[in-house]
């Protein structure tokens, strides 16, 4: 194809998943109204109109970003972005450094107004935000000095690789993103959450003792279990499980404790648990292993396509450009791969389910998924479709329902 037709593609294939993300969303308000009924209770009017405004930031968002991203195509800026760098140094590493550390930084100052929006109106609005102005501007701070000190050298060694082995620097920079997802899953809880929450051990009691007593029962070794400031930001409610090996460390919300009773907490930690037991960990990182390897993979392709980067304005082959050209043109192809990692999910979120129900008590998970679904205004009728192509979960119906006919 020529740099024309390509131009057209990145631009079509743009719109197109645009319009798709809005019309699911806008299936999923429809049928979120199914559930108020005459005699719905407060809270789940109050979920239903929580997911029309999510919905409808994310459609707004949605459109925002592809309606720039296809201005700056067709008005060629990309290309005479690169021809200030290359003004700028006579490096043509330090150009393609330079160029792609500017576009990550305008990603993520973009980014700001969105997260603004999100947290002190919408969330505000349904009384979920905690978080002060003082800790947000901390945070993407925080963010910012976290993402120089790590992805800046990672940025000059692959900008240098690429001047050396261009035709090699696809397979070189999945094994280096390999190598990052690796080490923050297995040092993340003890190295970078700390640089934005508090986290302190599970203090004793009746809770560590029931999660202590679980933990022998199941012959299950875990390093720690902190507790994580989570209610100074948001009142929602969560725990997750990191770690491999010896660094296991099960995290809970302090607003999980908060809301739930010891029981129901304990519950949660079994599904968590079961998670990995049931190799499901395991699992996902060699998916993600093997669809990140493929991808790399195509995007090897397109480092080298000059037509690709003409198409976005380039003079001649430019790694960055490549980069955006191919993100624009595999977005149909990331939606449908996260679909399906999705659909992987939830039969892995139902066999957790069921390995927390087996080794303690049904009526314990059961209420903890009817108070984690209140007290997050989870959406009370959500569309298939929507499930389908986004739900990395169940719905909450869908779980106990699961977990009752197990059981029977």
């Amino acid at each position: 194809m020529n740099p024309q037709t390509i131009q057209w593609l990145v631009i079509g294939l743009t719109a197109l998943v645009a319009v798709i993300k809005v019309v699911v969303n806008e299936l999923d308000i429809s049928s979120a109204k199914t559930a108020i009924t005459s005699g719905a209770k407060e809270e789940t009017v109050k979920a239903v109109n929580y997911n029309r405004t999510t919905r409808r930031f994310q459609s707004a968002k949605t459109v925002i970003q592809s309606a720039v991203l296809i201005t700056l195509v067709v008005t060629g800026f990309f290309g005479a972005a690169q021809e200030y760098f290359v003004k700028l140094s006579a490096d043509p590493m330090w150009q393609d450094f330079l160029f792609m550390f500017s576009l990550l930084l305008t990603l993520f100052l973009v980014s700001i107004p969105f997260a603004v929006y999100k947290t002190f109106v919408i969330e505000a609005k349904f009384g979920f935000n905690r978080t002060k102005p003082g800790t947000f501007v901390a945070d993407r701070i925080r963010g910012l000095i976290l993402g120089v000190v790590i992805l800046g050298p990672v940025l000059i060694l692959l900008m240098w690789i690429y001047q050396q082995l261009p035709s090699q620097i696809w397979w070189i920079a999945f094994l280096v993103l390999m190598v990052i997802q690796l080490f923050q899953f297995a040092y993340g809880v003890s190295l970078i959450l700390p640089l934005f929450n508090k986290l302190k051990q599970l203090p004793e009691g009746e809770l560590k003792d029931k999660i202590l007593a679980m933990c022998k029962e199941q012959n299950y070794q875990v390093k720690r279990i902190f507790v994580m400031d989570s209610s100074k930001r948001s009142s929602k409610t969560n725990a997750f499980f990191s770690g491999i090996g010896k660094t296991r460390t099960i995290v809970l919300f302090d607003s999980l404790i908060e809301k739930h009773t010891t029981d129901e907490v304990v519950a949660v930690l079994g599904h968590e648990i079961g998670h990995d037991r049931l190799g499901h960990v395991r699992n996902l990182l060699v998916l993600s292993t093997v669809q990140s390897f493929a991808i790399f993979a195509l995007f090897g392709w397109a480092a080298q396509s000059a037509d690709l980067s003409m198409a976005l304005g380039a003079s001649s082959t430019n790694i960055v450009i490549g980069l955006i050209g191919f993100s624009a043109l595999f977005s149909p192809v990331n939606l449908i791969l996260s679909t399906l990692d999705n659909t992987y999910s939830r039969k892995a979120e139902h066999a957790a389910d069921i390995f927390s129900a087996k080794i303690g008590n049904r009526k314990d998970m059961e209420d903890a998924l009817n108070r984690l679904g209140v007290d997050n205004l989870s959406n009370p009728a959500p569309h298939p479709l929507y499930v389908f192509m986004y739900y990395n979960h169940p719905t909450i119906k869908q779980r106990i329902a699961h977990l009752r006919a197990v059981a029977e």
